[in-house]
């Protein structure tokens, strides 16, 4: 599955950005890549890596070999690892993650615990991920807008 977000959607033509849903996979599988590891692939090896799945170990295990595969062919070298995030950071559907609380109350939209429960995992991560990002804060509020319109 590869979720698209609106606010993204002029890099999806071309891919020329790492989306958030692939930034996911990577946070969760412990691969660090640069926007310029991302940019040497081809369109058809992004493409594969949007749609790659990374729920169980043997689907990470795929999706991290690809990646190696992939920088030693177009970079020389090994893609750089670092410690995979634990998804219980965004994935715990009985509380809201602390900066998705503090980033939606900024503004008088606090998230509930209604909607953090019937949100996916995904969508969950989305916020996380935006929430505690120092660049673009504005993201944070068009995912939740997003999120909060397809009542999902």
């Amino acid at each position: 599955m590869f979720y698209r977000f609106r606010y993204e959607s002029e890099f999806y033509p071309t891919l020329s950005r790492v989306p958030l849903h692939v930034r996911m996979k990577l946070d969760l599988t412990g691969v660090k890549i640069s926007l310029g590891d991302w940019l040497s692939f081809s369109f058809e090896e992004r493409t594969v890596l949007c749609h790659l799945p990374v729920q169980a170990k043997e689907e990470q295990q795929a999706f991290v070999n690809y990646l190696h595969f992939l920088s030693q062919k177009h970079r020389g070298a090994p893609a750089a690892m670092t410690q995979a995030m634990s998804i219980s950071l965004w994935d715990n559907p009985n509380q809201v993650a602390e900066p998705v609380a503090q980033k939606s109350g900024e503004r008088g939209q606090s998230v509930t615990s209604e909607e953090w429960k019937r949100w996916k995992s995904h969508q969950r991560y989305a916020l996380y991920k935006t929430a505690v990002s120092k660049s673009d804060p504005e993201h944070f509020f068009a995912v939740l807008a997003e999120i909060r319109e397809k009542k999902t």
